[in-house]
């Protein structure tokens, strides 16, 4: 049997009868991770370097995304806007063009709008602290979390889709409808004070091989069946923004014939885009706002 799921296995019976995680189980958890960990570390980017903003970027960016998708643009969109500073007096326009490829591209405003804030309020210096972080535009509370580990090493509860299975794999495997709330103290219990980024860093790599090999995602209360991406309105809205980057300020009857969307379809990307400022219009022409 792999080490990494024979260890999590052998873990998860000394839970079942202790029905708690004490010392020697937290210790077995660690090893168990880590040792897997320190033999199969991913080499990304973003562990590269201990420059806050480049983490920050690094975390919007991992939003939903998978990490294949992540490591090309990453480095694009540093070389492009290398400090806080340069972020922050970019145009929208700039960042936009930047992200295409990301999908989600709220995530890219809301990062221009952060960055001008912590230039702005915090002297160009991210927040160390989880509450500050939050306060930001488009950090909730797991990505203000991931921000405090990764680029601050101080402990955090973090929760998202790979540290969900390694737990669920470890400690629920014979539950259904496991919610973040039943998790959350299990990571406080084992969590690495010493260390978290280390801790977090094994997670996500166990969580990632796990996910590959054994389908624990059902188990989650938060798991759902996405919406086809191809038929989703965010693809539209997408293709849209895409379209006014690449080429500038359009109509609605310029987008459908472009973009092969019926006028309905666009009307209501357009009318959602604008609501959120991500496209501004001016006498029935659509385009980028600027600041």
């Amino acid at each position: 049997m792999d080490t990494l799921p024979g260890g999590l296995e052998r873990i998860r019976e000394s839970y079942r009868k202790k029905k708690n995680i004490d010392a020697t189980i937290k210790k077995k958890f660690l090893s168990c991770i880590y040792n897997f960990y320190d033999s199969n570390y991913r080499h990304l980017p973003w562990r590269n370097t201990d420059n806050p903003y480049h983490i920050l970027v690094s975390e919007v960016m991992l939003q939903q995304t998978q990490v294949n998708r992540v490591i090309e643009k990453y480095s694009v969109f540093i070389k492009k806007f290398p400090t806080i500073e340069a972020l922050a007096q970019g145009s929208l326009h700039d960042v936009l063009a930047v992200w295409q490829g990301l999908g989600y591209n709220r995530r890219a405003k809301y990062l221009w709008q952060a960055a001008q804030i912590i230039v702005s309020q915090y002297n160009g210096k991210v927040p160390d602290s989880q509450h500050e972080l939050q306060k930001l535009p488009g950090l909730g509370k797991a990505t203000a979390a991931s921000v405090t580990i990764f680029a601050f090493n101080k402990p955090a509860i973090y929760i998202e889709t790979n540290v969900r299975t390694v737990y669920i794999y470890s400690f629920f495997a014979d539950n259904e409808k496991v919610s973040d709330t039943m998790i959350e103290p299990l990571v406080k219990v084992t969590l690495d004070t010493a260390d978290p980024r280390k801790f977090y860093n094994a997670l996500m790599d166990c969580g990632t091989y796990i996910k590959q090999h054994y389908n624990f995602s059902r188990h989650s209360l938060h798991y759902t069946v996405q919406t086809p991406y191809s038929t989703s309105l965010r693809k539209v809205r997408g293709d849209i923004v895409r379209y006014i980057v690449n080429n500038g300020a359009a109509n609605s009857t310029m987008l459908a014939q472009n973009l092969g969307y019926t006028s309905e379809k666009i009307q209501e990307a357009l009318t959602a885009l604008c609501r959120e400022n991500m496209v501004c219009e001016d006498n029935g022409v659509y385009m980028i706002p600027g600041r």
